[in-house]
């Protein structure tokens, strides 16, 4: 896998390449350590999610400015989106939960930034197969539930997170995505 140091963890969900700029001035919320990340038609329907997947932001999903000054939340498509997150917020058992002690949600943003990730949309809002496959070239947007997707939402605020550098496969399930934003 791209990106990958071990296989010991096959599901980090991050893995930065090159970085422009990070950021972790921004405060986690409740609601960023709480959220279910799989209860949706469209999280139930998505193969890069399963009933294990932890709660809260994960590595990889798309965070927009909070409602309360210094913070973020998931970004739903609906809003300009800030950056990628780095770590998930809660983590697993039996790993450092630096997100929880700290109450900082550190984010890539910077255009130019490459990473990959195995965390992004299969599946339309609905919970039908995404109508357009993840290819070389092609834009990327948040969805509503804050990944990253080919699918823009239609409002005037569906601005391109980044492109596909490296498309996923089933052989190999990492993106590679360089951000715009």
């Amino acid at each position: 896998m791209i990106g990958e140091a071990s296989g010991l963890a096959p599901d980090r969900g991050l893995n930065i390449l090159y970085r422009v700029s990070m950021n972790s001035l921004m405060n986690l919320t409740d609601t960023d350590l709480t959220q279910n990340n799989y209860s949706s038609a469209q999280q139930t329907a998505n193969t890069r999610l399963s009933a294990n997947t932890p709660k809260g932001l994960l590595a990889g999903s798309i965070v927009k400015a909070g409602s309360v000054a210094g913070t973020v939340v998931a970004c739903d498509a609906t809003s300009n989106p800030l950056g990628v997150v780095i770590n998930n917020a809660v983590g697993y058992p039996f790993e450092s939960s630096s997100g929880v002690a700290s109450g900082k949600c550190p984010y890539l943003h910077g255009s130019g930034t490459v990473f990959s990730t195995d965390l992004y949309e299969t599946a339309e809002v609905g919970g039908a197969a995404l109508t357009i496959a993840y290819a070389a070239g092609l834009p990327l947007y948040s969805s509503v539930n804050g990944l990253l997707t080919t699918v823009a939402a239609g409002t005037a605020v569906s601005i391109i997170v980044g492109i596909v550098l490296i498309a996923p496969s089933a052989s190999d399930p990492f993106m590679v995505v360089q951000m715009r934003i």
